[in-house]
C-alpha cells in the first residue's frame, strides 16, 4: 500500500512538475511567442506577443513579432472582413514600431510588402495601381532609411512593371 501512495505521489508531483510555467515578463512571452511561430501555430505566437506587448507597450521586438505573426496569417485576394482586419491588425502594429523608430527598416519593409500584397489580390486595376502606388512609397521610405536595401529597388522596378504591364494587356 505504501509502495503505491509513493508511486502516485511521484507521479503526481512529476506531473506537476512537466506542466509549463507561463512566462512573468516580456521577454518570456516574446520567447514562448517565437516557439509557437516556429511551430506554425500563428494564433497562439500572437497572444503570446500580445502578451509581451501589454507588458512592455514601447518594444519594438515585440510589436513587430505580433505584426509579423499576424501578416503571416493574412491571405492575399481574400476579401473575408477577417483576412481583411488581419492585414489592419499588422498595419498598425508596424505604424506603432515607426512610432516608435521612424526609421525601422523591418517595419517599413513589413508595412510596403504587406501594401504590395493586398495589391497583387485586387481584381479591380485602378485600385490595384493605386494600392501599388502605396506600396511604392513605402518602399521609396525603407530606401531613405536604408540607401543599401537591395529588395527595396528591386520591388520599386517590380511595381513599375506591373502598372505598366497591367494596362499594356487591356
Amino acid at each position: 500500500m505504501r509502495l503505491r501512495v509513493s508511486v502516485i505521489l511521484f507521479l503526481s508531483l512529476t506531473a506537476l512538475l512537466a506542466q509549463p510555467v507561463a512566462p512573468i515578463d516580456s521577454r518570456g512571452w516574446i520567447n514562448k511567442g517565437v516557439q509557437e511561430f516556429k511551430s506554425a501555430r500563428y494564433q497562439d505566437a500572437v497572444a503570446s506577443f500580445q502578451k509581451a506587448v501589454d507588458l512592455d507597450p514601447n518594444n519594438v521586438t515585440a510589436r513587430l513579432y505580433l505584426g509579423t505573426a499576424w501578416m503571416s496569417q493574412y491571405i492575399p485576394g481574400a476579401e473575408s472582413p477577417e483576412n481583411l482586419e488581419i492585414a489592419n491588425k499588422a498595419e498598425a502594429e508596424f505604424s506603432r514600431v515607426l512610432q516608435i523608430d521612424p526609421n525601422n527598416t523591418t517595419a517599413l519593409a513589413s508595412v510596403a510588402s504587406l501594401m504590395y500584397q493586398q495589391a497583387q489580390g485586387m481584381p479591380d486595376l485602378d485600385e490595384k495601381i493605386r494600392k501599388l502606388d502605396v506600396a511604392a512609397s513605402w518602399y521609396e521610405k525603407l530606401i531613405a532609411a536604408d540607401p543599401q536595401n537591395k529588395e527595396a529597388y528591386y520591388s520599386l522596378g517590380v511595381i513599375d512593371w506591373v502598372k505598366w504591364y497591367a494596362p499594356y494587356m487591356r
